[in-house]
């Protein structure tokens, strides 16, 4: 190749060069092998630099001038086929080979071309040769022509044939017949490519395929949306929408520039979904009735491809799982408190069936998860659909049928101040025994745990569990303390180490307890006295029990009770052991809660039975007397009226007593049963049913004047911290800081305030605005 300057005939040199575009045409028609590019080059070179001056101009006008009478004929040619499609395709395909190849071949061209393109002066307007032709690329040269000549003559002056055949291909496709997916593949891409060069590389695009092509999606899936709803079977509707959407997919990736993926799909789901989004929310509600998860996948899927689609069924969804729970409830009925197993096992089985719908149908979607929490807070919380239903009692409940002892085995008996008639010692906690259910009972216990999660008022919760651990506790109907920790250490994780502080203070009371009564039998042998009961004591930390209470007002003083003479040495003695070693210490009996074992000595047989110590003192009365009227009960016993009875209506039931009254009052006349009998030697005298609703309405109480006194403070803290706020204001901050521990209500809150306003920790600066008062 020669880079000298020389005198040339253009001429000559053009035509030489135009032969030489002629074969590169027919080389990429006929697909043989490319012709080499030097020899144009050297041509393309030389007339750029030919002495005495360069026709570059003239190159650029000539090369203008034959692509331009190149695609007119081109354009012809494919107007002579009535496939226009197909012949369009086949030609653009030579084209595009052929332009690059030339556009390769006059590179030298390029570069000066790209060098003055710009133009000059003050406007930089671009060169345009002979008046028609821009300075440009040559490949970019062709690519407009080949716009201007093919697509916009087809479209301008034969009613935009190529087009209305491609979309008439592309419903075919639809249809399901046969379309030649290149053809209109490469149709699609000529625009383009034709429009490459440009600034807006896609304009060409959009104006002639993309919006006629979103009118021709919206006008087929309309019709054909409304043809398959008109059946009336949503469940075939939904699964042609699902097959449609997925096609529409394929059909996308095929034809369409990426750019247009989202819109035409959304205009599919505007037609095929949207339209019919009411339609399939209202038969969700079937779908699920009749578990027809398939399609609730389906309804998923749809709506979930559409701008806030999901929530109508969410709400659907939540109401229904709620629904479903409240129906559990209700068909308990009063049974609720007796047989807390039978809510717990139903709704941790609802619980586990749904979420494992969630999982299964709605593809783990944590909006439905959501769902299903919602509807489980709503039915462990809501009491109007079974007012005996109240879900933390009846949690609390659960887990102390959980953690006792089998109710087979006899209970050892012990409490605050308790006695134990049989001299033996308390037996330690144990080890699960065997349930009835084949799941462990730790297993169930944390099962139940997700269930407690929902709970909102936690206060009511932990008031009924402390008081239940407290009785087993005492009572020694554990089965087993590392159970008990386990349940205590969930219990923290969830609500926090002050939540379960307590409880844990009272094991550790259980463990001193039992060093006590260790400690006071060695003091006994060291003083060589001998009590004549057998007898074991716990001392209990008063704030860390909830025992203290005193449930009615109409009962007897702890501390006045007349002790039998059968326990006053015991007693005595005790209190002067804990005096030495504690000095400062004050004991409060709590009576109610001990229990003891008395041995029946004038029948035949004899007799053990574990009774309260309220029983007991009763029944020792009797060693002086075989009959005694109530009053005289009272006043040998010093317990009120009310315990009186409430004590003996149970012996009297075991028919250990007889009364010819069946309504008790002072004047009624109660007498041993000498002629008592029973199958067994050893009988447990359980609590009346009226004393566990007295003790489940003295907690509940309880409640309500620890809520009090959390708000009241909790009210204090806020002000001391923020000084002033509105009324407002304090409610909301109020809220959000007791939210973990229950939800007060907005009346609570304002007594609450006015309390304090009274007592003069607040004042009220202006309507509606209070402000601490140091």
């Amino acid at each position: 190749m020669s880079l000298r300057r020389k005198p040339i005939n253009f001429e000559k040199k053009f035509s030489e060069l135009a032969l030489t575009f002629d074969d590169i045409f027919r080389v990429s028609s006929i697909n043989n092998k490319p012709i080499s590019g030097m020899n144009m080059f050297q041509l393309v070179y030389d007339m750029c630099n030919a002495l005495p001056h360069p026709f570059t101009d003239r190159l650029f006008a000539g090369v203008a001038e034959y692509l331009d009478r190149h695609a007119t004929r081109v354009c012809k040619e494919i107007l002579s086929h009535d496939d226009i499609a197909t012949a369009y395709a086949r030609e653009f395909e030579r084209y595009e080979l052929a332009a690059a190849d030339i556009s390769r071949g006059c590179d030298y061209l390029n570069k000066l071309i790209s060098q003055t393109s710009a133009g000059s002066g003050p406007d930089r307007r671009p060169n345009i040769i002979n008046g028609k032709y821009k300075k440009q690329n040559v490949e970019a040269l062709a690519m407009t022509l080949w716009k201007s000549n093919v697509l916009f003559a087809i479209r301008d002056q034969h009613q935009n044939r190529l087009f209305y055949q491609v979309f008439e291909m592309i419903r075919r496709d639809r249809d399901g017949n046969e379309a030649p997916h290149s053809t209109i593949k490469t149709v699609v891409t000529s625009l383009v490519q034709a429009n490459a060069f440009s600034d807006q590389p896609l304009q060409l695009y959009i104006e002639e395929f993309e919006r006629p092509y979103l009118v021709h999606t919206k006008r087929y899936f309309e019709a054909e949306a409304a043809r398959e709803i008109s059946t009336g079977d949503i469940s075939m509707f939904m699964q042609k929408a699902m097959m449609r959407w997925k096609q529409e997919i394929v059909r996308n990736d095929r034809y369409c520039h990426s750019s247009s993926h989202r819109r035409v799909v959304k205009e599919f789901e505007a037609q095929y979904i949207s339209a019919y989004h009411d339609r399939i929310v209202d038969e969700f509600l079937n779908m699920l009735l009749e578990e027809r998860f398939k399609d609730c996948t389906l309804a998923y899927n749809l709506l979930s491809r559409i701008p806030d689609g999901l929530k109508s069924i969410l709400i659907v969804y939540e109401e229904y799982v709620a629904n479903l729970g409240k129906d559990i409830l209700s068909k308990l009925g009063n049974t609720v408190s007796k047989i807390p197993k039978a809510y717990v096992d139903q709704l941790l089985e609802l619980h586990s069936k749904y979420y494992g719908v969630n999982q299964n149908v709605f593809l783990s979607d944590p909006l439905f998860t959501a769902a299903v929490d919602k509807a489980f807070r709503t039915i462990i919380n809501e009491s109007k659909v079974n007012p005996s239903a109240n879900g933390p009692e009846t949690l609390a409940r659960y887990c102390d049928m959980m953690m006792r002892k089998s109710a087979g085995k006899k209970e050892t008996s012990a409490s605050i101040a308790s006695s134990n008639f049989d001299g033996k010692k308390k037996a330690p906690l144990r080890r699960p025994l065997a349930d009835t259910d084949d799941t462990d009972p730790e297993e169930r216990l944390m099962k139940m745990v997700a269930l407690f999660k929902y709970v909102e008022d936690k206060d009511v919760f932990q008031k009924f569990y402390s008081r239940m651990l407290a009785k087993r506790l005492i009572y020694n109907t554990s089965s087993s303390e590392d159970l008990e920790m386990n349940m205590i250490n969930r219990l923290k994780e969830i609500c926090g180490v002050e939540y379960t502080s307590k409880l844990n203070k009272m094991f550790t009371d259980m463990s001193l307890s039992d060093d006590l009564n260790t400690s006071f039998r060695d003091y006994l042998k060291q003083s060589s006295c001998k009590l004549n009961v057998g007898f074991d004591i716990q001392v209990l930390t008063a704030g860390a029990w909830p025992l203290n209470q005193k449930e009615d007002p109409k009962a007897t003083d702890a501390n006045k009770i007349i002790i039998p003479a059968e326990l006053e040495k015991s007693i005595s003695l005790f209190e002067k052991f804990y005096g030495h070693h504690h000095n400062g210490r004050k004991l409060l009996w709590q009576w109610n809660l001990a229990r003891g074992e008395l041995r029946l000595n004038y029948l035949d047989r004899p007799y053990e039975i574990q009774m309260g110590l309220f029983q007991i003192v009763l029944l020792l009365l009797f060693n002086d007397s075989t009959s005694l009227r109530v009053a005289e009960i009272i006043e040998q016993s010093n317990l009120s009226e009310i315990d009186v009875i409430r004590s003996l209506k149970p012996l009297l039931d075991l028919r250990l007593l007889e009364s010819k009254d069946s309504v008790l009052n002072t004047q009624t006349q109660v007498s041993l049963n000498m002629s008592f009998t029973s199958k067994r030697t050893k009988i447990k005298v359980a609590a009346s049913a009226h004393t566990e609703q007295q003790e489940t309405m003295a907690t509940r109480k309880a409640v309500d004047e620890d809520r009090r006194m959390y708000l009241q403070a909790a009210i204090v803290r806020i002000m001391k911290s923020r000084q002033k706020l509105t009324h407002v204001q304090l409610v909301q901050e109020i809220i959000d800081q007791t939210h973990a521990r229950f939800s007060p209500s907005v009346i609570l809150i304002k007594k609450c305030i006015e309390q304090l306003l009274e007592k003069q920790f607040l004042a009220r600066q202006e309507r509606d605005t209070y402000v601490y008062v140091a």
